[in-house]
């Protein structure tokens, strides 16, 4: 019943459209036209004859004239650009990579350091270095990819995003506590939808802090990114084609807290772990150029606080030339607070309709996890590769990332 409803609710705002289109050009049509010889000539000559309305032709409304009504709710479907609504829920999924990326950077194996007396495995380090040198740095690399789907309603094609990206931080030591960093990054993603295409462009910048103090790691980032992008989407029913694009910009915020305690000993080791997020998403307001179906979309805004509570794990393996390798694994469980839909209020440009779209709505909870392995080369060199995902009831994210450090 709740789906008759939606369609009955389509098939509704369809006739509105032709409504006001249909009177919109008939406004227009029984204006007096400038070159028509009777106008402002009432009661002379004779020729008092009222000026003749010449027909204003509408594709659109001519093919909507046409749809039965489950045609209609196709119609609907394309001319509600519920796919711009969609937006915001793919940036921040392409963004939160480049979080991924500092905490990542902060937790990541230094195992180099922890070598007991003797020589032998020290305690696996879930977060750097057991004891933090005064002064010592590091330069860090992160290539990035990430695959988004986003299910969408009966019907639709599921809304897809693509994101590939390369971040570069640095970090020092402050003392024998406190480590803090800085990172930049560029990233491009892909957006795919029904009958809907975009490209967005972003920047990254951001700083983090590290705070070790026995097993107790505290780790803290901020990161802001500009946002830059297109979207093309294709309208097409009962004879009737438009192609229609628009240029948005936009930005988004994310801050994390994050406490762990590293349980274990040898080369084996445990964290229990606490995550505070917040994110925020702000697009301006833009107009689609094209035809009759183009759309003003109206700015847009969201955010959301999150905790994630999980364990992770690692252990090392040291070889006999001097190099160790060192798996991981975690896994958490994510809530979100607050709204959780999303929706764009857009403005139809002919008829002048201003309607609310909804898009797809995040997931209140869902599941997170990360497989990584390390390869530390040398006392200042490593490179390691992970595996993170999130997986929820509406949506699904994979990503891989590879990392290049060097201490100096």
């Amino acid at each position: 019943m709740a789906g008759l409803g939606a369609d009955t609710e389509q098939v509704k705002k369809i006739s509105q459209l032709e409504s006001d289109i249909a009177n919109l050009r008939t406004q227009v049509a029984q204006r007096p036209q400038a070159d028509d010889p009777n106008v402002g000539l009432g009661g002379q000559g004779g020729n008092t004859k009222p000026p003749v309305p010449k027909p204003v032709e509408s594709p659109l409304l001519a093919a909507l004239g046409k749809l039965g009504a489950a045609a209609k709710r196709d119609a609907w479907a394309q001319l509600s650009g519920a796919d711009n609504a969609n937006l915001g829920r793919a940036t921040l999924s392409g963004s939160n990579l480049v979080g991924n990326s500092a905490l990542a950077a902060m937790r990541q194996l230094d195992n180099h350091h922890n070598a007991a007396p003797g020589g032998a495995p020290g305690q696996v380090s879930l977060s750097g270095s057991a004891k933090l040198k005064p002064g010592e740095s590091r330069l860090w690399v992160q290539a990035l990819n990430n695959a988004s789907s986003f299910e969408q309603a009966p019907g639709q094609k599921d809304f897809k995003q693509n994101t590939q990206g390369l971040v570069m931080g640095v970090d020092w030591a402050l003392d024998s506590e406190w480590r803090m960093g800085l990172l930049g990054g560029k990233s491009q993603s892909k957006h795919k939808g029904s009958r809907f295409d975009g490209d967005l462009d972003s920047w990254h910048i951001g700083t983090y802090a590290l705070h070790q103090s026995g097993p107790v790691a505290l780790r803290l980032g901020a990161i802001h990114s500009q946002h830059y992008g297109k979207t093309q989407r294709n309208v097409e029913f009962m004879g009737y084609k438009d192609r229609l694009t628009g240029d948005y910009g936009a930005n988004s915020q994310q801050a994390f807290a994050e406490l762990g305690y590293n349980l274990g000993s040898g080369s084996l080791s445990a964290e229990p772990f606490a995550n505070l997020g917040y994110q925020r998403y702000s697009r301006k307001g833009y107009t689609e150029k094209g035809g009759e179906a183009a759309l003003k979309a109206d700015a847009q805004t969201q955010d959301n606080f999150s905790t994630t509570l999980g364990l992770r794990t690692a252990s090392i393996k040291y070889m006999d030339n001097k190099m160790s390798l060192a798996p991981r694994l975690s896994a958490g469980w994510k809530h979100l607070y607050g709204a959780i839909d999303s929706t764009s209020t857009q403005t139809h440009q002919v008829s002048g309709r201003t309607f609310n779209t909804k898009g797809i709505a995040q997931d209140r909870d869902s599941l997170v996890v990360e497989a990584g392995l390390d390869l530390n080369l040398s006392a200042r060199h490593s490179v390691g590769v992970a595996y993170n995902g999130e997986v929820g009831n509406n949506s699904r994210t994979h990503g891989l990332m590879g990392q290049w450090k060097m201490s100096f």
